[in-house]
């Protein structure tokens, strides 16, 4: 092989290099947390109650994991709501249940005394749409806005607290 040669295979192998780049960049992983407790609860709730909300987006698809300890009482669902801190707002996307309360298929079942519970392969037609905020069910990009404006909690509900014992503020970053 020639030098003119090994420098043009060279530039195209850059090139193929850089298209698999940009390709894999397309599907770029956002990372979400929040610390829940009473505190953040609207109206706020003195509970030594404590639980941490992470996720992973990938794609179009999103994975979840949910700790809670220290509940007053049973844990029966957790969810996602569309809301501002101190502000309640609608459920967009289950994320735990009960027999009393058991979510759409495929929700996983809250450790009603604590514990985690995790899911992946959450995707648009697991977004429960909320009319009065104009979010239209099935909409992963208004539910990911949603998120990455700060307006979006997690809350665990109990059956002292049914309107909710733990919460906390969504917030991504890379």
């Amino acid at each position: 092989m020639n030098p003119k040669s090994i420098l043009r295979f060279a530039a195209l192998a850059l090139v193929l290099g850089l298209t698999v780049a940009a390709t894999n960049a397309d599907e770029a992983t956002v990372s979400m947390r929040a610390k829940l407790t009473g505190f953040q609860e609207s109206p706020p709730k003195l509970s030594p109650s404590t639980g941490r909300f992470e996720a992973t987006l990938t794609g179009s698809t999103l994975s979840y994991t949910l700790t809670y300890s220290k509940l007053s009482s049973p844990a029966f669902m957790a969810h996602i709501h569309f809301g501002q801190p101190a502000v309640n707002g609608g459920i967009f996307l289950w994320l735990c249940g009960s027999a009393a309360a058991p979510g759409p298929a495929g929700t996983p079942t809250c450790p009603p005394d604590g514990g985690t519970v995790s899911r992946s392969g959450v995707t648009a037609a697991d977004i429960q749409g909320i009319s009065t905020q104009n979010l239209s069910a099935g909409d992963f990009a208004g539910a990911l806005s949603i998120i990455t404006s700060g307006d979006a909690y997690v809350n665990v509900h109990t059956t002292a607290f049914p309107g909710g014992e733990i919460r906390g503020l969504v917030r991504s970053g890379d």
